[in-house]
């Protein structure tokens, strides 16, 4: 499986067939050294050749290798400071459309190798337009063999859901469905060796000449000529853009995702995880390979081949080597209409259709980042996409930060029935949330201004100094014009806290509901008539 999706992973970030090969070998290799988890498969994906072809249309493959060491870079750093829960801010909708819109402009980007057409597009939008315009070039032989192969793939993957009595036969439906890439390549290429030495040519388009033999191990370039000008490492940088980051980010989410999903007996690692995939990216530069990450579909392959240790990623290497070593003249009949329904097949499951009828139910804001994730990312790019989608959920959790819900109802107390007004802020409170708090205890304050006032602190684990100051003044305030303000199940780390801004004897707290007494109440006469209760 590795193998011809190695070819075709390469294809789509533009560059020749041997560096998706040297992408697979260094990191099936490098992986057994570091890694934890056994099905993981590093190696090209789908989704950072097309973040590579996103960002480096037309630059030379000295800057897809310098992407590569700088995505390590990344990851690197990323796993040696614990910087794994920046990765958490992008929730499941954003990541779901940005998959969706990697998925679909991949889909696009095969349409022209599918159907034997030469055309050149720089968007979707463009590129449908483009085969719209062009749908009279079509080449019947290489639409034939490009829907052939997707037919045989669709066909060979549910090999697995036919149910069979016997082990020996569902274990041979099984081999032919994790082999249906391989086998489909064989096909094809057979087909084209035929004709070639039949005719001297085949009737459709084929990969082409890929040098054999293996990388040398050196140090990626920090400046090349491009268009005739020397390009510096800042340069190189400004050209990458935002790629440093998104594509490191990509791989670290796909990596860990990957992780979660097959390690169910082990707990993952996440730090641990990304140094591992760091060091696979660094070393994949002294190679001359693109960056990379684990796939959903190979890792699963290995899952189900029930195997025991990361050492399969010898096996692994070892065969690409093989194959870069001896088979490299072979690759040259591949049909690239083949390559291409390789790819389509593998990513259609990557659109993830069938999230957006829960999201709407459960949350529509959820249902909203998807689409628009989604829809800005095919429309204007996948790293656009992204990046608005990861914005806007940004701005809904700093909203309920500065915003929090804080409930604010009336309750009794004791054998007097003593009636006070109970304050719940519903978790932790930072500086923008100070002035809303201020506000809600004076409101209420100045609608019951006899009824004491007991904040309950038990859903607040940590404040900051901002907060702090906010509720000591206020504590101050009250208490010394005999109004009550009384805080409960404060926990250590809050009473702390406080304790740090004013005098222990001043401030005036339980540490439970039980412990409040009725000599609180007494100072103040309450009101008889039924209250209503005020709005959070």
């Amino acid at each position: 499986m590795m193998i011809p999706q190695s070819i075709a992973y390469a294809g789509l970030a533009s560059l020749p067939a041997q560096y998706g090969l040297y992408t697979a070998f260094i990191g099936s290799y490098t992986y057994v050294f570091f890694g934890s988890i056994k099905q993981v498969s590093i190696g090209p994906t789908s989704l950072l050749s097309m973040l590579s072809f996103t960002y480096l249309e037309g630059y030379s493959v000295e800057y897809v290798i310098f992407l590569t060491f700088l995505t390590g870079c990344v990851e690197l750093t990323m796993g040696i400071l614990n910087l794994g829960f920046l990765v958490d801010f992008i929730s499941p909708p954003v990541t779901s459309g940005f998959t969706s819109a990697i998925s679909i402009i991949i889909i696009g980007s095969q349409i022209k190798s599918l159907f034997g057409l030469k055309i050149a597009a720089h968007s979707f939008f463009e590129l449908i337009v483009s085969v719209s315009q062009n749908i009279t070039n079509i080449k019947i032989s290489d639409t034939t063999v490009g829907l052939s192969s997707m037919l045989f793939l669709f066909v060979f993957k549910s090999l697995t859901k036919i149910k069979v009595k016997s082990k020996i036969t569902k274990k041979t439906l099984w081999l032919l469905s994790i082999s249906r890439n391989a086998l489909i390549v064989l096909i094809t290429s057979s087909i084209a060796y035929y004709y070639c030495q039949k005719d001297g040519h085949a009737p459709f388009v084929l990969s082409g000449k890929i040098p054999s033999g293996l990388p040398h191990f050196s140090l990626p370039k920090f400046s090349t000529i491009h268009n005739n000008e020397t390009m510096h490492f800042t340069d190189m940088l400004h050209t990458l853009g935002s790629g440093i980051l998104v594509v490191p980010v990509c791989a670290i989410l796909t990596n860990v995702a990957i992780a979660k999903s097959f390690s169910s007996e082990t707990i993952v690692d996440a730090s641990q995880e990304m140094v591992t995939l760091g060091l696979c990216n660094l070393f994949g530069s002294c190679v001359q390979a693109m960056p990379s990450s684990g796939a959903f579909s190979r890792s699963a392959v290995i899952n189900a081949s029930g195997v025991r240790t990361p050492l399969q990623g010898i096996y692994s290497g070892t065969v690409i080597i093989l194959a870069l070593s001896f088979l490299t003249p072979y690759f040259f009949f591949i049909p690239k209409a083949t390559l291409a329904a390789v790819l389509i097949s593998a990513v259609l499951s990557m659109i993830e259709y069938e999230i957006l009828p829960v999201l709407w139910r459960t949350n529509k804001f959820d249902f909203f980042l998807a689409v628009v994730t989604c829809s800005v990312g095919v429309l204007y790019g996948a790293d656009l996409g992204i990046i608005i989608g990861s914005v806007l959920n940004l701005l809904i959790l700093l909203k309920e930060w500065s915003r929090p819900n804080i409930s604010i109802t009336l309750s009794t107390w004791g054998r007097r029935s003593n009636t006070y007004l109970l304050i719940k802020p519903e978790f932790g409170l930072c500086y923008p949330a100070r002035d809303l708090l201020t506000e809600k205890i004076m409101e209420a304050h100045k609608q019951h201004p006899t009824l004491p006032m007991v904040l309950d602190c038990s859903g607040i684990l940590k404040i900051d100094y901002s907060v702090a100051e906010a509720l000591s003044n206020l504590l101050e305030s009250y208490n010394k014009e005999n109004d009550t303000l009384i805080l409960i199940n404060l926990n250590t780390r809050l009473l702390g806290t406080l304790e740090k801004l004013m005098n222990k004897e001043k401030m005036g707290y339980c540490q439970s509901n039980s412990m409040l007494s009725d000599n609180i109440f007494s100072t103040k006469n309450h009101e008889e008539t039924k209250l209503p209760l005020l709005g959070a």
